[in-house]
């Protein structure tokens, strides 16, 4: 399969996406070839239970490296805000410093962040923190694929300054997005909403939902 197209400052703009452009398959495959979502849902769950028990050794090796070059837990959970505002903890391999909000208060994490470890680093780049969110499709309070959820205080300030910010909470937040494969890591939340907005309209569609699982699973593969 060919590489994901290069994205370019045009292509921010949800106006200049492209399906066939971008992921090299036919839109009308996209459209036509469907799954209801509550049906959707059941299978991921019984997909993540099944991953779950497949990459147990990796998860394992994972908990020991953190426990031994970054002193303290192993897991970060956090409270985010899911479907229909409804909020949850979601759960991560911890990348960042303990307390690193101790002194800043909550603050979105950038590009060069000095609060993540050096293996935290590798964790991140490699999409390796977010495998224990499995436990949150297990659980129905993520989806493989969805808007990436986000914390209560931020919610409240994007729902205000943010055009349509709010429809997030239409579907399950999930583990990977559109906005996550198209966008590169600075890209703001009004243009992120742009994909989500395209995906919670297109969210049925096995196509699109297997794309953005593929080259999700690429950038990890290849960092």
């Amino acid at each position: 399969m060919p590489p994901l197209a290069t994205l370019n400052s045009e292509s921010l703009d949800i106006r200049h996406f492209d399906l066939n452009k971008m992921f090299f398959v036919d839109t009308s495959l996209s459209k036509n070839f469907l799954i209801d979502r509550q049906v959707s849902n059941l299978l991921e769950r019984f997909i993540a239970l099944l991953a779950l028990i497949l990459i147990s050794p990796l998860i394992l090796l994972l908990s020991v490296a953190i426990k031994v070059l970054m002193p303290g837990p192993v897991f970060y959970s956090q409270v985010r805000v899911g479907k229909d505002g409804k909020e949850f903890e979601i759960i991560k391999f911890r990348s960042m410093v303990v307390d690193a909000e101790k002194v800043s208060g909550p603050m979105l994490a950038v590009e060069n962040d000095q609060r993540i470890t050096k293996f935290g680093h590798f964790l991140r780049k490699s999409h390796l923190d977010e495998l224990p969110q499995l436990i949150n499709v297990l659980k129905g309070d993520m989806a493989f694929v969805g808007p990436r959820p986000e914390r209560p205080c931020f919610v409240d300030e994007f729902d205000k300054t943010v055009a349509n910010y709010v429809r997030r909470k239409e579907v399950l937040p999930g583990i990977t997005g559109l906005a996550q494969v198209c966008l590169p890591y600075s890209a703001t939340a009004n243009e992120k909403i742009q994909y989500d907005g395209y995906y919670i309209d297109h969210q049925e569609s096995v196509v699109l939902n297997m794309m953005i699982c593929y080259y999700t699973a690429k950038k990890m593969i290849r960092f």
